[in-house]
């Protein structure tokens, strides 16, 4: 229905389920955004997909971590998904449960992987060109984005 309706489609899929649960939302319902998507690692063929059809990941690298899903921040592969051209976007899940919020996520992928404010930057370019919101607002969150 959403789709026929000519919105974009997004789920949750592969921070639980392996790369089979992120082929299955990528094939199966054409979505344009994956909430986690990390377990796309364990398939190098789905990820250069992903990159060429430009599917964003919503990523929160610390829930990753607390849920055991990688056992720390620098076993996370972020990294190598944003080497790979995937698109990213960095939250925190549910911040209250993680105890984090957006300047810690930040804090722990600058001290993990050296991200810097041109890195970051470029995560909130892909987060508002992602956005599912009309043509105006979107504009509008760029333009704050570039004089930032």
């Amino acid at each position: 229905m959403a789709r026929e309706a000519k919105l974009k489609l997004t789920t949750h899929a592969g921070e639980w389920g392996g790369a089979e649960s992120v082929r299955q939302a990528v094939r199966d319902l054409n979505v344009a955004r994956i909430g986690h998507g990390v377990q796309v690692i364990e398939d190098p063929e789905l990820v250069a997909e992903i990159a060429a059809r430009e599917i964003v990941l919503e990523i929160c690298p610390g829930s990753n971590v607390a849920l055991g899903v990688f056992p720390s921040l620098a076993k996370h592969p972020i990294q190598k998904l944003h080497d790979a051209g995937v698109l990213i976007t960095v939250s925190t899940d549910d911040p209250p449960f993680f105890h984090t919020d957006m300047k810690q996520e930040y804090t722990n992928l600058a001290e993990t992987f050296g991200w810097g404010a041109k890195d970051f930057l470029a995560l909130n370019i892909t987060a508002a060109q992602a956005a599912f919101c009309d043509i105006e607002t979107k504009q509008i969150l760029l333009k704050a984005l570039e004089s930032a």
